[in-house]
């Protein structure tokens, strides 16, 4: 079992102990509160619909802020002061664990996947990924690590593939380094960066997390994605730090691990964290 996996156990474990205090806290402590939430940019489904029904059935407000999970990070560091950091990994929040920022120890509550993101015309197959992505004329865009654990992952498949042709990994960090700051005005109102660069033509392949692919795919019906293979991929997992007392970020941190909020997580593309979860959310 990977450090990652046991760590993820060992925070489940810890926090699935509380489970039974979600909506503990009475409704009346529960009236106009509001909770800070710094949260990576991929999980901004995951709290935009945690907003709307913490709102609707628990009386918060929800206040996000969403950015790379490495800089959402480093502006705790400087003295920002929300009550839940939810990271796109385990990392950033165990170093804010580590300084002794949180209240409890840090908490795995989803898991990703990576998925590479191509044109259709292109024909990427799982077969031919390798070629492909050595290809001198394939630009290949990644996000930047450490700021954005996406990188990270990313530069973490590299290394496997260097594993499997050796020097394949340095190629292919420097192809991924030479894009990092690749941007593109939207071709249409609303158009996230990622369609954009594929509109214009900057980018031929983008690695990014499976639960934002189908999105891309819906904005620009000539791409299409594939995952990385189980060989390759990282299996990123989510990681959740409470930051402050305030008992009503306490009652968000326990619902995104109730049943009803692991629903949450797999509507978005997710993987749930806790075994057997994952239904359709009920109404």
């Amino acid at each position: 079992m990977s450090a990652n996996k046991t760590r993820a156990t060992k925070y489940w474990l810890v926090t699935a102990l509380s489970l039974p205090l979600v909506g503990a806290v009475p409704a009346a402590s529960a009236a106009a509160a509001t909770v800070e939430i710094f949260s990576a940019g991929s999980l901004r489904g995951v709290v935009n619909d945690l907003a709307q029904e913490a709102s609707a059935k628990l009386g918060v407000e929800v206040k996000a802020t969403f950015g790379g999970s490495g800089l959402l990070r480093e502006r705790i560091e400087k003295g920002e002061a929300p009550d839940l950091f939810l990271s796109a990994d385990l990392g950033s929040p165990l170093k804010l664990e580590a300084q002794g920022r949180t209240q409890v120890p840090v908490i795995a509550f989803a898991r990703n996947r990576m998925c590479i993101v191509s044109r259709r015309s292109a024909g990427l197959t799982s077969a031919n990924l390798i070629d492909r992505m050595l290809a001198k004329d394939v630009r290949i865009k990644t996000s930047t690590p450490i700021a954005d654990p996406a990188g990270d992952y990313a530069f973490a498949i590299f290394d496997r593939l260097d594993a499997l042709r050796p020097g394949a990994g340095a190629v292919l960090k420097e192809k991924a380094r030479a894009l990092m700051s690749a941007s593109a005005a939207p071709a249409v109102p609303g158009q996230s960066v990622g369609a954009a660069l594929f509109a214009s033509r900057q980018i031929d392949l983008s690695i990014t997390y499976c639960s934002g692919a189908p999105g891309l795919e819906k904005e620009l019906p000539e791409l299409t994605s594939i995952e990385v293979p189980p060989q390759l991929d990282p299996q990123p997992i989510d990681g959740m730090a409470v930051l402050s007392s305030n008992p009503q970020a306490w009652r968000l941190a326990l619902y995104l691990l109730s049943e009803r909020g692991q629903a949450i997580i797999a509507a978005q593309g997710l993987v749930p964290i806790r075994p057997g979860a994952g239904e359709a959310p009920r109404q």
